[in-house]
């Protein structure tokens, strides 16, 4: 976990998972939002969780996705610019 901070190297090398975090952590939201809806118009039938707690996991994925992503967008941004400074 501490070769994160070391260099830029990490998040170069890693953005490719970032992405794929970012993109399953944002479908997980937004199928947790959906979920979540649903519960709430059914009224008194729960399904597994109150909708609250749907909607409150959806917070949380849709969170943890934007972290993805923006981790994804730094290593982009950091291999853009080192391939800009060989030429």
């Amino acid at each position: 976990m501490m070769e994160m901070w070391t260099g830029p190297g990490f998040t170069k090398r890693n953005r490719g998972r970032m992405g794929i975090m970012g993109s399953i952590a944002t479908w997980l939201g937004v199928a947790f939002a959906i979920v979540g809806i649903i519960a709430e118009a059914s009224g008194k039938f729960v399904i597994g969780l109150y909708s609250t707690s749907w909607f409150l996991l959806a917070i949380a994925s849709l969170i943890f996705g934007l972290g993805c992503w923006l981790g994804w967008a730094v290593g982009i941004y950091l291999h853009v610019r080192e391939t800009e400074g060989k030429e």
